[in-house]
């Protein structure tokens, strides 16, 4: 039988058309085609659909995320604001924020170009959404995280919360990465890695909600020094301050002879220009073992400071509670403070 007779009539006349093109015109129909496959639906004049959605919880925050047909990961606008601790949940707080003066002023146009122009989709269910790819979150918490010190006090918390979104996401990333790599994902893995998210999440968060050092400490430190406390309501201190922290509270820290410090130190190094940290020392320890360690040593010191009217005494007294302290070797701690004591 004739190959021939086996073609529909369309199919014929198909082939017939294509003969009749030229190969240049033929190259270049194919190649459009080729580019339309991959071209994203809305490019196409589509509506691009999600074929799964769930959400993440960061603290208290749940956060609705899809993955489109397309295997594209977004966050819906709504939740950027939610993520970023926003109080209105809407999109629309979401843009006004980053159109604001700081803000607005300093967002690199890539940047502000991906969140000018958000994703509309197709949920699994309900009316046209919209939303980003999950790395504009990302790339928007690392821009907060830069400008930080440009931020005004009301903004602070952008900061804090884009810190907190990114390092979490980073210990989380890399265990997904060794997964991949050695081949260990599987889907029954998922309720782990939820369970690893809200682990880190909690542990981030509180670093940031508490101030471990209380106030009764630095009352203390104006008394050994002699100062007076202009403004007792007032978190600014003077700058030397912290160098009584770092060999009274962190150096000694559970006789580790500045072992600690020395870790913290390498996780926490100094960023800025003025000698500043981008986070406080005490954000690093664990709550299982640091902090208490820390609570124990700073109310044991301050107990010390209550009991003594100058340094010197102060110093003598905090050596025989700390005797491990003392045994440094000469030079490994040198007397921070010896011009303030010649002044006293």
């Amino acid at each position: 039988m004739d190959h021939q007779s086996n073609i529909s009539k369309q199919a014929k006349g198909g082939l017939a058309r294509a003969r009749a093109v030229d190969p240049e015109r033929r190259a270049a129909i194919a190649s459009l085609g080729a580019r339309r496959r991959w071209m994203k639906p809305e490019d196409r004049g589509e509506m691009p659909e999600a074929v799964s959605q769930g959400t993440i919880t960061i603290g208290e925050t749940v956060i609705d995320v899809y993955v489109l047909k397309d295997r594209r990961r977004l966050v819906a606008k709504r939740a950027m604001a939610r993520a970023l601790g926003l109080k209105s949940e809407g999109g629309n707080a979401f843009i006004k924020t980053l159109n604001g003066k700081v803000i607005g002023s300093r967002i690199p146009p890539e940047l502000r170009g991906k969140i000018e122009n958000h994703i509309v989709f197709k949920p699994l269910a309900g009316d046209p959404a919209h939303g980003y790819e999950a790395a504009v979150l990302i790339d928007l918490c690392t821009f907060l995280m830069d400008i930080r010190e440009h931020l005004l006090e009301t903004q602070k918390f952008l900061a804090d919360q884009a810190e907190t979104i990114v390092r979490a996401a980073a210990k989380l990333g890399i265990i997904a990465l060794i997964d991949e790599a050695t081949g260990f994902i599987d889907d029954k893995r998922r309720e782990e890695y939820r369970e690893l998210w809200q682990t880190f999440i909690r542990e981030e968060a509180a670093q940031w909600e508490k101030a471990e050092f209380p106030d009764d400490l630095f009352n203390i430190m104006y008394k050994l020094y002699g100062l007076k406390r202009l403004n007792p309501s007032s978190t600014r201190h003077p700058k030397f301050f912290a160098k009584f922290l770092r060999k009274y509270v962190y150096q000694p820290l559970a006789n580790s002879h500045g072992a600690i410090l020395q870790e913290l130190e390498l996780k926490n190094p100094i960023v800025y220009a003025n000698g500043g940290r981008r986070y406080k020392l005490f954000q690093f320890l664990s709550e299982e073992v640091g902090l208490p360690q820390l609570r124990q040593h700073i109310w044991k010191t301050v107990g010390i400071g209550l009991s003594v009217n100058s340094k010197e005494q102060f110093d003598r007294s905090f050596y025989n509670a700390f005797p491990s302290a003392r045994a440094l070797k000469p030079g490994d701690t040198p007397d921070l403070f010896a011009h303030l004591d010649n002044d006293s």
